[in-house]
């Protein structure tokens, strides 16, 4: 794949006629593959983060120019080898060529500058409820019991404890719970909110708890009897636009590229004939 991706960006000619674009001064030759200086400005360009500065020194320029011709020397130590052949390498060269032909057929429509604000308002509008707002939630700490007079018991017990003791609470939790998940931390299920996988009976007694030390219990499910005691609220938060519009833009930069890829293919399947011979 190395080599092929060479090949991909290299121009490589042996000989330059007159019709042919200018390619520079000749800087080097490797066999009967010339390089121009059209082939050090394109292999400075694939430079990721490269300033052109860097390679304006002589020897900078030499390094260049070497790295070049012991690539080249590879390249032809591959083709002689049949490795170009390859139906991998060949594939891997493909997928450069189509990247190449969708980037320059999408076009406009699959930019990030095709997106509007009014796109991005519209999409934040439509999903603010569902995508961009912290429902409300209750932070609770809970006991679970498998015996039902036991439950009682603690329901009670919970019940007496003021409620700005909210240790005393854990403790019960620490000594009582048949969890061992939440026993070592006094029985913290955390916030809960309406989109939590907990049973439903749990989420909607937690998110009826309205003061802190207010208690619901004993619950009956499917794990045994549950104790839940509130430690806090947290009301719904939405998120702002400008805090959304970054993730709105992507989305639909993407959706729209998308779109338009298909399209495209849809239009070639129309030139194309397709016979599917194993549907599977």
């Amino acid at each position: 794949m190395f080599f092929v991706l060479a090949l991909a960006c290299c121009s490589r000619k042996a000989a330059v006629n007159d019709s042919e674009p200018a390619r520079g001064a000749l800087v080097a030759r490797v066999g009967k593959v010339e390089l121009h200086e059209e082939d050090l400005r394109r292999a400075m360009a694939r430079d990721p983060g490269a300033n052109p500065e860097r390679f304006k020194s002589a020897d900078s320029r030499r390094e260049l120019i070497d790295g070049l011709v012991r690539f080249e020397l590879l390249v032809q130590a591959a083709e002689r080898a049949g490795l170009t052949r390859d139906p991998d390498a060949i594939h891997a060269l493909q997928q450069i060529a189509v990247t190449k032909l969708v980037n320059r057929t999408l076009g406009e429509v699959g930019s990030p500058e095709s997106i509007t604000q009014a796109d991005v308002e519209r999409e934040y509008a439509a999903r603010q409820a569902s995508e961009f707002t912290l429902p409300e939630a209750a932070q609770v700490r809970h006991v679970l019991v498998s015996d039902e007079t036991l439950a009682n018991q603690v329901a009670a017990q919970a019940k007496a404890i003021a409620g700005a003791d909210d240790q005393a609470f854990a403790a019960l939790a620490s000594s009582h719970s048949e969890d061992a998940r939440s026993r070592s931390t006094g029985g913290d299920l955390g916030f809960i909110d309406k989109n939590s996988r907990l049973p439903k009976a749990i989420v909607e007694a937690a998110l009826s708890l309205k003061n802190p030390g207010d208690v619901a219990g004993p619950i009956r499910t499917d794990s045994g009897y549950e104790i839940l005691r509130l430690v806090s609220r947290r009301a719904g938060v939405v998120s702002p636009l400008s805090a959304a519009q970054g993730q709105i833009r992507q989305r639909l930069y993407q959706e729209r590229r998308e779109k338009a890829l298909e399209g495209f293919i849809a239009n070639l399947r129309t030139e194309t004939p397709v016979d599917l011979i194993d549907g599977g």
